[in-house]
């Protein structure tokens, strides 16, 4: 792991001219699903999950405008589909306590559309709304524009599409919901240090890829496997015109081969900007590399990432050669508690870029406060097992022995630098930096207590780069005695950003 920063952002960034000096406040809201964080000890219950998924592959062929293809720099109309897109749903229970998981191959999703798909469950499938709805992105840089940043001026962004997605998320929690059934789940980590790089200063890269195998109760049957892995699903370039999930579709094909069920990615800490772009990986038949940017080279980096994960999990939960490799699968828990709070927060947008998009119409509308700022929202889910000695743990009727937490998932709305995440923000500041004096943000896993910390990004919504304001680096005279920025700023929705969201995530953590 090395210790520099990164740059890595999407597509919020260049909206209103003269916004980005404003101090703007920093406001926590109030929301129906914000709870107390979980204290004294809950009962445990069995675990219930079920997993569905649904395409929302675009329809690319002859009589209908080519979808525009988001990501880079430069917009490209889709010519044909390599593999589908999809909208996966993981529905987990413990007693009244519920949580699905969506992940949507797609570059982002704004959090105005997150709760038109919560609002959709509700009206649709009353009997399954019951909990919290997570709706991540995997950020495919080979999907639809769903935001506007990519399509041009005058040609309006397909809001039926946007529609359709909503429909096949609720279409697939709703199908996970009912199927439900006892379950267990088990975890495992694997490092890959040449899967992934930073191109930004200075260089902090998290390679960990973080499985969670949600299995049957009696453990015959792999009802879905959940990966998350911080590089941007970017190998197959910016000349791509293809339609696919890039190298996640590789990965999660592997998955459900060597375990069955249904494979689900996840993009961890990507900001910065982590990349698996001039990562080669080897052919094994031949010992060369695959061709750069190609769909063997994204199936290659798919199946590497799965198979250390698998590999971690089939020798106990690390990975083989550790010091804690037991040549076995990891244990797994069947019954436990799961609580799921979340918060509203309002971040101001100071991107001139973002702002005049939405302004124009060229941005899908989302609702801008009349003191400039956006409502998002993060959320912590926290897994508890069963304490072995207390009244609930040894197979007993649900008492309230409980373990401490034995995983997290940090719902992060953007593209969150690793720095922020695992630590390394630079210290000193460099002189060259936008807010001398700047505090530095607390890395999020210091505040989570879980062995197994997941982080899924851009989840409830895609506010960019999320960048340490102590490195924020927009104006000369540049950090690193560079002659121009890095990239990064132009796809962030503000320099403030980052405190409020890790502000928020240490409420709720508390």
């Amino acid at each position: 792991m090395s210790s520099t920063p990164s740059t890595g952002l999407s597509p919020l960034r260049r909206f209103i001219p003269g916004l980005s000096g404003l101090a703007l406040p920093v406001l926590l809201l109030a929301t129906g699903m914000e709870a107390a964080p979980l204290r004294g000890c809950p009962a445990t219950h069995p675990f219930l999950a079920g997993a569905a998924s649904r395409v929302i592959t675009p329809v690319v062929e002859g009589g209908v405008p080519p979808p525009r293809i988001a990501g880079f720099d430069e917009g490209r109309d889709a010519t044909g589909v390599h593999d589908d897109l999809y909208a996966r749903a993981l529905v987990l229970q413990a007693g009244k306590e519920l949580v699905a998981i969506v992940a949507l191959d797609l570059i982002g999703f704004f959090h105005d559309d997150v709760v038109r798909v919560r609002e959709e469950i509700r009206a649709r499938y009353p009997e399954a709304r019951a909990g919290q709805i997570l709706v991540a992105s995997t950020h495919t840089h080979a999907g639809p524009d769903v935001i506007g940043l990519w399509t041009p001026a005058g040609r309006p962004l397909d809001s039926g599409y946007v529609d359709r997605v909503r429909s096949a998320s609720a279409d697939a929690v709703a199908d996970a919901w009912r199927r439900r059934r006892p379950a267990r789940l088990s975890f495992a980590s694997a490092r890959l240090p040449g899967l992934v790089r930073d191109t930004r200063l200075p260089h902090v890269v998290d390679d960990r890829a973080l499985l969670m195998k949600v299995e049957s109760a009696d453990g015959r049957e792999t009802i879905a496997t959940l990966l998350v892995f911080p590089s941007h699903p970017e190998s197959l370039g910016r000349h791509n015109t293809l339609v696919s999930s890039d190298y996640p579709w590789a990965a999660r094909l592997a998955l459900e081969e060597a375990f069955g069920g249904l494979g689900i990615f996840l993009s961890g800490a990507i900001g910065g900007l982590l990349t698996p772009l001039r990562v080669a990986v080897a052919d094994p038949r031949t010992g060369e590399p695959f061709p750069e940017r190609s769909f063997r080279d994204a199936e290659a980096l798919g199946r590497e990432t799965a198979r250390a994960a698998i590999a971690a999990w089939r020798a106990g939960g690390e990975a083989p050669g550790s010091a804690t490799d037991a040549g076995r699968a990891p244990e797994s828990v069947g019954r436990g508690a799961i609580a799921v709070h979340s918060r509203q927060i309002r971040v101001p947008l100071e991107n001139p870029r973002f702002v005049r998009g939405l302004a124009e119409g060229r941005i899908r509308p989302r609702a801008l406060a009349d003191d400039g700022t956006l409502t998002s929202e993060v959320a912590v889910v926290t897994i508890r097992g069963p304490d072995p000695h207390g009244p609930g743990g040894a197979g007993g009727a649900g008492g309230l022995g409980i373990s401490p937490p034995l995983a997290q998932f940090a719902c992060v709305p953007g593209e969150i630098y690793p720095e922020l995440v695992i630590g390394g923000i630079q210290d000193p500041q460099d002189p060259g930096a936008d807010f001398p004096g700047a505090a530095a943000e607390r890395p999020l896993e210091s505040l989570m207590t879980a062995p197994h910390k997941f982080v899924l990004g851009l989840c409830n919504d895609e506010l960019g780069y999320i960048i340490p304001m102590s490195q924020w680096d927009e104006k000369p005279p540049f950090a690193y005695g560079r002659d121009r920025a890095q990239y990064g700023e132009i796809n962030s929705a503000g320099p403030r950003v980052a405190p409020i969201v890790i502000d928020a995530f240490a409420g709720l953590l508390r």
